[in-house]
């Protein structure tokens, strides 16, 4: 019987260290889905948050020149009669260099070339260095495009009426749009 008894305690032995190794392995199997489970809930609400985040709007990227407002802060800056005179150089540089500026889109309110005889005239009428005055029209341009272009619009159409009529030259303009 001792021998019986030795088997049976054997294999109660093995048995007992087999489920020992069984629990041992669904712990740890239990511990890395949990930890993975909380790294996929993490990544989800850091992906809802971010796209729950209003999206800043984009200005034109403008070299930073001491003592200059930034394109941001330029817009900002503009007074009416500041308004007015961006609109009559960007009018001015838009004619001269579209063929059909009645048809112009935004975008060509920031070609290269028309912006840099916009500024040059915008700088001369309003007494601000050249880079400064720059800065203030592309700002502008970026955040009022649609508008320019209707206030472009609206002076061409007016400007070629007011000639045809006798002493029209003496009444009062059309406001720009701001």
């Amino acid at each position: 019987m001792n021998a019986l008894h030795l088997i049976l305690i054997e294999s109660q032995v093995e048995h007992e260290t087999k489920e020992r190794e069984e629990r041992s392995m669904n712990i740890s199997w239990l511990k890395r889905s949990a930890i993975f489970a909380a790294f996929a809930l993490l990544l989800a609400f850091a992906m809802e948050a971010r796209a729950q985040m209003p999206s800043m709007p984009s200005v034109p990227s403008v070299p930073s020149v001491p003592g200059v407002p930034s394109a941001a802060s330029a817009t900002s800056a503009l007074t009416g009669s500041q308004q007015s005179a961006a609109n009559s150089a960007l009018c001015s540089a838009l004619a001269s260099h579209v063929p059909n500026p009645a048809s112009a889109s935004p975008s060509a309110l920031s070609d290269p070339s028309v912006m840099s005889t916009a500024a040059a005239s915008f700088a001369g009428s309003s007494s601000l260095p050249l880079p400064s005055a720059t800065s203030m029209l592309q700002g502008y341009v970026a955040q009022h495009a649609t508008d320019i272009l209707a206030s472009c619009a609206v002076s061409n159409a007016t400007s070629g009426v007011t000639s045809k009529i006798p002493g029209a030259s003496s009444m009062p303009s059309v406001p720009s749009m701001p």
